[in-house]
């Protein structure tokens, strides 16, 4: 019994350590196990540990192409430039301007929330 709440412990420990970072765009993630957390609540967790949730929660984190990004852009009328598949300066200042508009953080980078934003605009013609 004291095997698996080590093994638990350590899973659980490694899955959410693995998916923390540390910007505004990062993922929620509340931590599985606590320090509060007793032996004897550990052995009430089901005969079956499944890390699948937290694989499938992984595998749905979509990361668009640089092509992608830059026609979205270019369909939302925030980038001039050619669609090269080239993350330059172009690239990144119509990120921030993007980002700018719609209220996130103007870091240039394109995380999750910038991208379920900008994604709307990839199959739509510029206007």
């Amino acid at each position: 019994m004291v095997m698996r709440f080590v093994i638990v412990f350590i899973l659980m420990t490694a899955l959410t350590g693995c998916l923390k970072k540390n910007s505004d765009e990062s993922l929620s993630m509340e931590p599985a196990v606590t320090e509060e957390t007793s032996v004897a609540a550990m052995e009430n967790i089901s005969q079956s540990v499944s890390v699948e949730p937290a694989v499938t929660q992984m595998a749905e984190v979509e990361k668009p192409s640089v092509q992608d990004i830059q026609q979205a852009l270019k369909n939302s009328n925030f980038y001039e430039g050619n669609i090269d598949g080239i993350s330059g300066p172009k690239t990144r200042k119509a990120i921030e301007a993007f980002q700018s508009k719609i209220g996130l953080k103007a870091d240039g980078k394109v995380g999750p929330k910038t991208w379920q934003k900008l994604k709307e605009y990839l199959n739509k013609k510029a206007q």
